[in-house]
């Protein structure tokens, strides 16, 4: 298994414990991900896929600031803290490539739960181009999964499409959520939350991710998940993913959850942007028996449209090919039809 890079102790206490902390679980994940410092964006610990992605000559990355990777101007304090407010925010960059050429990518960075802001923020890097990573034989096997909840609202907030997966995590049919308000999921003491997130996203059409608690519909306690917030293009709308989180928040000397945050973070980060690319600037007319499929069959689709083929789709999703291929028996039956070809001549002509 390959390790993460750490920065030295020396550094600074607070940092340099969370970077030694932070090395084996970085060291196992398999895609771009990063622990910076707040506020001057210095890479404390990075994974072998990130390092590979911003310095693939020498692998050397930390200590450095990521703006030695980058054309673009340093980071700010909002583009690594959100804000009260919120717990995460997306950070468009540009990553300047060995031979000449720019990679843009999409930097999802997250806060650890800890009051005040902590003196570390962890980050998703989700790349336009495919990145090579390491060899790594657990990419071969099948990866938990994890619940997800994805759905596309209007100008409005009124959910236009939803994920099959709703009816378990808010205890409702999809036909009962679809044309109600997206702050109708939402906690009533996290609806302004939620408010002023929808609001920062669609000012700055970055993604926002916040945490907060749902309504269920039912007796049980309200259950506290990731919100993740992207804007369609051109606005208004948006599509959002819940994700629902289980255990104790990540502390920033507390790592045991970490890498499960982080997987949270990137797929959730991933399924909005493949939606957000499907929906935006297009109607949004879809078959039916759209609304059946859960949002993991939605992200095999959508990837699908895109025109990869399910190899690589299994490689991206760090599933086996026979998964990818029941999901899709699934897709084929939800929407009544018998091929790869006929389910992509159907999405194609809605």
């Amino acid at each position: 298994m390959a390790r993460a890079e750490t920065v030295d102790a020396s550094s600074g206490p607070s940092l340099g414990e969370l970077a030694h902390l932070a090395v084996d679980v970085l060291g196992a994940i398999p895609f771009p991900a990063l622990v910076l410092q707040v506020p001057s964006g210095r890479i404390a610990a990075a994974s072998p896929a990130a390092t590979c992605l911003l310095d693939p000559a020498e692998g050397a990355v930390i200590g450095h600031l990521l703006e030695e990777f980058t054309t673009d101007l340093p980071l700010t304090g909002h583009d690594l803290y959100g804000g009260a407010r919120l717990d995460g925010v997306e950070t468009i960059r540009v990553v300047r490539r060995t031979d000449g050429s720019d990679l843009k990518i999409r930097m999802w960075i997250r806060s650890f739960d800890r009051e005040p802001p902590s003196s570390a923020v962890m980050a998703v890097i989700i790349a336009e181009e495919p990145v090579e990573v390491p060899d790594d034989p657990a990419a071969d096997t099948d990866q938990p999964d994890t619940t997800a909840v994805i759905g596309v609202a209007d100008g409005g907030l009124l959910i236009e499409r939803i994920s099959s997966d709703a009816e378990a995590l808010f205890h409702q049919p999809v036909t009962d959520l679809l044309h109600t308000s997206l702050l109708g999921l939402v906690a009533a003491h996290d609806v302004d939350r939620c408010r002023s997130a929808l609001g920062t996203s669609s000012a700055t059409q970055n993604g926002v991710t916040l945490h907060l608690y749902i309504r269920t519909g039912t007796r049980q306690p309200e259950t506290r998940c990731e919100l993740l917030i992207l804007p369609l293009q051109p606005p208004p709308g948006c599509v959002f993913v819940f994700m629902p989180i289980s255990g104790h928040p990540v502390g920033e000397h507390d790592l045991t959850s970490l890498s499960t945050t982080l997987t949270r973070l990137r797929r959730s980060a991933e399924i909005a942007h493949l939606t957000q690319i499907a929906f935006s600037g297009r109607a949004h007319a879809v078959p039916d028996g759209f609304n059946q499929l859960t949002t993991r069959e939605i992200e095999i689709v959508t990837r699908l449209l895109d025109g990869q083929r399910p190899p690589a789709i299994a490689r991206a999703l760090f599933l086996s090919q026979s998964t990818i291929r029941n999901h899709l028996g699934s897709v084929y039956a939800k929407l009544g039809v018998a091929s790869q070809q006929q389910l992509v001549d159907l999405l194609r002509a809605a």
